[in-house]
């Protein structure tokens, strides 16, 4: 074990080119100079799994780069969506581990001042990867699809010019700068979805607040069954409407049966 400050990018690198089977990543803010780096240091052999915090704003403001969360799902990795996340760890084979404040960006590994654990104690590895496995299960923790990335990248290609000027455009690096929620009229973002994603987009989007239940978005079951009159099971297809709208970024799911919309 021994203390790591920034910075710290070779000691990254070379446990990533020392991995053969795994490099498991969770990192709210990632940047896609680093994982290109991280991607040509790693064997084709390792296998990356990055947990991130997929919303809105973090992708507008520059803190998370969706070209990064692409360029690791190309190269036969797994994204996945934890909306709440602000760890940052680092497993390695599931054999070592940095436990850190520094996000995958230039700024966590050299520019900010960051401070950490590299752990090679096989005991304390073993519970960091079993958190790290129970995050990745978690009814919350939703898998990124490219499919998705392209839908975010047509919602904020048509909002770009409608975002409040108040929004600064830079590299945030701490979750503490408030990158949850972005202004903007809600047409862009309808004009990017269709079918069901649609429907319950605008249901939520119907309900007054920030914060909504899963009781107050399920009252629209009358209305969703007169829209889709051929399915069964609409409460069953909300859920998974809301599970999609996690993906985009567009909702954070408290827990409880708590939502938190991201736009306003």
């Amino acid at each position: 074990m021994k203390i790591l400050t920034t910075p710290w990018k070779n000691d990254f690198l070379e446990l990533v080119s020392q991995s053969r089977k795994s490099i498991k990543i969770t990192s709210p803010f990632v940047k896609n100079d680093v994982c290109s780096e991280l991607i040509s240091a790693k064997k084709s052999s390792s296998k990356i799994v990055l947990i991130t915090s997929i919303k809105l704003m973090s992708i507008y403001s520059g803190a998370l780069d969706i070209s990064a969360i692409e360029n690791i799902i190309n190269n036969n990795g797994t994204v996945k969506n934890f909306p709440r996340l602000y760890s940052k760890i680092y497993l390695f084979d599931d054999k070592k581990a940095i436990i850190t404040s520094g996000n995958l960006t230039y700024g966590g590994l050299i520019k900010n001042y960051e401070y950490g654990l590299y752990i090679d104690d096989q005991t304390v590895v073993q519970n960091v990867v079993r958190d790290f496995n129970s995050l990745s299960k978690n009814e919350i923790t939703g898998i990124v699809r490219k499919s998705d990335l392209e839908t975010v990248k047509s919602i904020l290609e048509k909002i770009k010019e409608s975002v409040s000027p108040k929004i600064p455009k830079f590299e945030a690096e701490t979750p503490e700068e408030n990158l949850d929620v972005i202004m903007t009229d809600i047409e862009p973002i309808i004009n990017s979805l269709s079918g069901w994603k649609l429907e319950v987009f605008k249901c939520v989007n119907s309900i007054p607040g920030q914060i909504f239940t899963l009781n107050e978005i399920n009252k629209f079951e009358n209305h969703l069954k007169k829209i889709f009159p051929a399915n069964k099971h609409v409460t069953d297809k909300i859920r998974q409407q809301l599970q999609f709208l996690r993906n985009l970024g567009l909702i954070e799911f408290l827990g409880e049966g708590k939502y938190k919309k991201l736009w306003e």
